[in-house]
């Protein structure tokens, strides 16, 4: 009997301890397979995290690259702009020394010489080609009178300081005619740019718009004729 009760007492205590162990490995695989999640977890995270960062970094370029370029070809434009309003002050100041050449043999509005100091501030203050056009558009009906005049005088058609003064102007209309074209061409180069994906983005964010080209008027898409052949 007591043979008996020590083999029940061994198998029992080897089941216990068989129970223990079972217990203690099934405890050891959870933890390793919840450490291989949480492991698993963080690598993702880290991963998105990443991801993210790529994601802002590149939207950030874009954005700031984007605005640096429109500010760019902006300055551009404005450049190309003071240009074109220095050429056509340039025709402006021929205008009085015209007047003066040609007050003898023609009869001049007594305000004209106001009229052209008008004209001279209204070309610094244009802020668009439209504007800098109805200045010119007066200016050139002006010239056209003065030439009108130099053509029915023999006197005027023989003074070297005419000729040389029509001369003078003729290279101050080229010099619009350029300029007027490179700066058309500054300025669709900045709306293009401004138009494209993502770049209308940026544009709408910072508040750059479109700016204006050199529209030709009737008549206004050729400069007044000099006729130099004035012997």
């Amino acid at each position: 009997m007591e043979v008996n009760k020590l083999t029940d007492n061994n198998k029992t205590s080897n089941q216990r301890q068989n129970q223990q162990i079972s217990q203690t490995t099934i405890q050891q695989v959870s933890q390793t397979t919840g450490g291989r999640r949480f492991t698993a977890g963080c690598i993702g995270g880290v991963i998105a995290a990443v991801v993210v960062l790529i994601l802002v970094i590149i939207a950030v370029s874009v954005i700031f690259g984007g605005r640096n370029n429109m500010v760019t070809k902006e300055t551009a434009v404005a450049t190309a702009w003071a240009q074109v309003q220095n050429v056509y002050q340039r025709r402006l100041d021929l205008v009085p020394n015209l007047a003066e050449a040609t007050k003898a043999y023609m009869k001049l509005e007594k305000d004209i010489f106001q009229a052209i100091a008008d004209a001279r501030a209204g070309i610094q203050s244009a802020g668009t080609p439209s504007e800098l056009e109805s200045v010119n558009t007066g200016i050139n009906s002006f010239i056209r009178d003065i030439k009108v005049v130099v053509e029915d005088t023999p006197e005027l058609k023989a003074s070297e300081v005419v000729k040389d003064l029509m001369s003078q102007l003729e290279g101050t209309e080229n010099r619009i005619t350029v300029e007027r074209m490179r700066y058309n061409e500054t300025v669709q180069d900045y709306n293009t740019y401004i138009r494209l994906f993502p770049n209308n983005f940026v544009a709408g964010l910072f508040g750059f718009t479109p700016k204006e080209f050199f529209e030709a008027q009737p008549g206004a898409e050729t400069a007044p004729e000099v006729d130099l052949n004035l012997e």
